[in-house]
């Protein structure tokens, strides 16, 4: 019995070991890559006391290639404390960019 069950997991490892046919390389099908959104990310908190802290980042497409595999996306960033002991902070603010490629 033993020498059947030996048999057969030669045989299932031997067909699951052999390459695919109809399974291709995903970056060789050109497909259209799916359509990327803008993201927004708003953050803040505190107390009375010690005033708030508020933060806005945000990340926008701009350029995306045929295939998917390169990126190109402008960001943004606000930051400010308000209220507190101390009053207000001077805003900072910074943009950018984010290149992508994907391997």
């Amino acid at each position: 019995m033993s020498v059947k069950v030996l048999i057969l997991i030669c045989f299932l490892s031997a067909v699951l070991a052999y390459p695919r046919a109809d399974r291709q390389d995903p970056w060789r099908q050109n497909p259209q890559p799916p359509q990327r959104q803008p993201q927004f990310n708003l953050q803040g908190g505190g107390s009375p006391k010690q005033g708030i802290d508020l933060s806005l980042d945000t990340r926008v497409p701009v350029w995306q290639s045929r295939n998917g595999r390169h990126e190109f996306d402008a960001t943004g960033q606000y930051s400010q404390h308000l209220g507190g002991r101390y009053g207000n902070s001077p805003p900072n603010w910074g943009v950018g960019g984010q290149y992508t490629f994907r391997f």
